[in-house]
């Protein structure tokens, strides 16, 4: 096959690539952990996705690897990662033999990764989003997000002082005298603790976000069941590490961060809103977290994206800046745009329906209140 004057042909694909991409992954010791195998094999221990990765020769010799995954769903849809795997800004992307991919070589990969099924979603985030951008056509359906990264460079005294704000610090030393004691774990002995504040979580975020509860919880338990969290923990081993912050004799909040060479990245999280409210807890969290990294000679921490304002607010509050994560949608026959906004009707229609529903709820109480029951 050839393409833009660049030729280049697909040398294996799936579990055949696998003992090509480990040396590709020995050639680039620094590499995100979204293009490792472990990572892949996380994903496919935890979903019925299976490996589908490109290995791809160019004609001066390189290789060029893509790690993807094949839907259960259908025969020619593919993912690199699928939805609810993708590690912010440390997303996803071509591993590369030889250095940086000139820009007409990853135009003519985009284009062989998009002839290779019927549809493949891409995410890629930091530098491979950056040499994405120009070489996807602009008919191609993507989204845009931003992920929080906090810069490590320099020892933690120089993070505190001059990347945490005044907020964070403050937060900080106030939990610290309020008693809040943190604890960390790499071995999933933390998992079961997680995931009761985690579930706990979902419904507030269902409340806040005047969602249906059971619909949200029932989604939430589909895609981020307790043997997720326990499969990650065990297959990655000490590169996941589950902090936990106690108060009062309890635990109040938790965060699950994933470690490969110079990149921390926050990967979940969750708290007990009212029991924590007020202790700092979470400042706390991420600055021992935060802390560990730098002692460990990490040069970044990846807050990943964020879905409210609030927390958006938060990440921010520790100095962090945005990187790009470009969602991809590479398909023969273009639909994706229009599924979107299918979708965001639907949302939108169930989110009032939810909404009349309470509110009529909300009518009936009133005025069951104002009756005077016979004695």
């Amino acid at each position: 096959m050839g393409s833009l004057g660049y030729r280049m042909t697909v040398e294996a694909e799936g579990v055949e690539a696998r003992q090509a991409w480990r040396e590709l992954v020995e050639q680039n010791p620094g590499v995100a952990l979204s293009k490792t195998p472990e990572w892949l094999d996380c994903i496919q221990g935890c979903t019925r996705f299976t490996d589908a990765s490109l290995l791809f020769r160019i004609e001066d010799g390189r290789r060029v690897l893509l790690p993807r995954l094949r839907s259960p769903a259908l025969p020619g849809l593919f993912a690199s990662p699928p939805d609810n795997w993708n590690l912010g800004a440390d997303a996803s992307g071509f591993l590369t033999e030889g250095g940086p991919l000139e820009p007409e070589l990853v135009r003519a990969l985009v284009k062989e990764v998009g002839r290779a099924g019927l549809r493949t979603q891409v995410v890629v985030g930091g530098d491979d989003a950056r040499q994405w951008q120009p070489a996807v056509p602009t008919e191609v359906h993507s989204v845009t997000h931003h992920a929080d990264v906090l810069d490590l460079d320099g020892e933690f005294s120089t993070v505190w002082e001059k990347r945490f704000t005044s907020k964070v610090r403050s937060a900080s030393r106030k939990a610290e005298r309020r008693g809040v004691t943190i604890v960390s774990d790499s071995t999933g002995r933390l998992i079961p603790a997680f995931d009761v504040l985690y579930r706990g979580s979902v419904h507030r975020w269902a409340r806040d976000r005047r969602y249906p509860v059971r619909l949200m919880g029932w989604r939430y338990r589909r895609d981020h069941p307790r043997s997720r969290f326990e499969s990650v923990a065990r297959a990655l081993g000490g590169r996941c590490t589950v902090w936990m912050a106690w108060w009062n004799g309890a635990p109040v909040a938790s965060i699950m961060v994933l470690t490969r060479g110079d990149q921390v990245t926050y990967w979940r999280g969750a708290m007990d809103k009212e029991r924590c409210r007020g202790s700092g807890a979470n400042e706390l969290l991420h600055r021992y977290a935060i802390e560990a990294a730098c002692d460990d000679g990490r040069r970044s921490y990846d807050f990943g994206l964020s879905q409210t304002d609030d927390l958006r607010r938060f990440k921010r509050a520790f100095g962090t800046h945005e990187v790009p994560v470009h969602t991809y949608i590479l398909e023969r026959i273009p639909t994706a745009a229009a599924e979107a906004r299918c979708y965001e009707t639907a949302k939108r229609t169930l989110l009032a329906v939810t909404r009349r529903v309470r509110g009529a709820g909300t009518l009936a109480r009133s005025a069951c209140a104002g009756m005077r029951l016979p004695r």
